[in-house]
């Protein structure tokens, strides 16, 4: 509890005096929440905001999408095959963000390996620009970097459910269907809850990846922090948005966290 209190509650303190905007001036330090109404009744941030929300979800929707299936082939299915895939997870995030960014942009780039190849084949006669710098391109890039800390928690979940339960629930004539939304999903929701909570909120404070791939569509509230801070050297905006994203995040965590509760409950 201690190092919790002086490694993490401690820091957030000082953000939050930071975010406050301490001015001196006349000899006396001035408090001011300026910087909050000023980031919350900007349209800018509104704006940027809403397409942070809408890729960070598209990505761990698609995550989840991959991770669930994936998962389960991992824990019922794998047999021999088990441990080397989830190694290969493990390989798989062992490789720095940065260097899997930029291998993206060497594949998706305007003289990246797609163009010249389909120009190879002459399927086009100039690069595809749309492949690189847009939102998509962005969920594309996060999907891959975080997978394995959606997979990996799912698998575990799903290593702790009894196979039993799908034995006799398929000789009662249930199908696939009935057995992954009555029994695999409230099973795995705690997995579920970890996995939102590894990756979903991060994925809010990501700057590099719409940095290198996203252009200006795929501004983010990362990159706005990072810019205010860096950029700018407004501690206060930044500060302040900063815990604007931490209580956004306890939000997400929160809900995340009744509904694996109820799931759970359900099942």
């Amino acid at each position: 509890m201690l190092v919790l209190v002086l490694l993490v509650l401690v820091p957030m303190l000082i953000l939050f005096l930071i975010s406050l905007g301490m001015e001196v001036g006349r000899g006396q330090s001035v408090w001011s929440l300026d910087a909050y109404a000023s980031i919350l009744t900007d349209p800018l941030y509104r704006k940027v905001a809403l397409t942070t929300v809408v890729i960070a979800t598209a990505a761990m929707v698609v995550q989840l999408v991959i991770g669930v299936p994936l998962a389960a082939v991992m824990a019922f299915k794998a047999g021999r095959f088990e441990v080397p895939l989830l190694l290969g997870l493990v390989v798989l995030d062992e490789l720095n963000p940065v260097v899997r960014v930029y291998a993206w942009r060497m594949l998706l780039g305007r003289n990246g390996i797609i163009n010249r190849f389909l120009e190879t084949i002459g399927v086009i006669d100039q690069p595809i620009d749309a492949l690189l710098f847009n939102e998509v391109t962005v969920v594309v890039v996060l999907s891959t970097g975080w997978i394995t800390y959606t997979v990996i928690p799912l698998y575990a979940a799903m290593k702790a459910i009894d196979r039993k339960l799908f034995e006799a629930a398929a000789d009662i004539g249930a199908g696939w269907w009935c057995m992954l939304r009555r029994i695999l999903l409230p099973l795995a929701a705690p997995g579920i809850f970890v996995a939102v909570l590894l990756v979903y909120i991060p994925l809010f404070t990501d700057f590099a990846t719409p940095t290198l791939v996203g252009g200006t569509s795929g501004y983010m509230l990362g990159q706005a922090v990072n810019d205010l801070i860096l950029k700018q050297g407004d501690l206060a905006q930044g500060a302040a948005l900063s815990n604007l994203l931490l209580l956004a995040s306890g939000v997400v965590a929160a809900i995340a966290f009744r509904l694996a509760r109820i799931n759970k409950l359900e099942s």
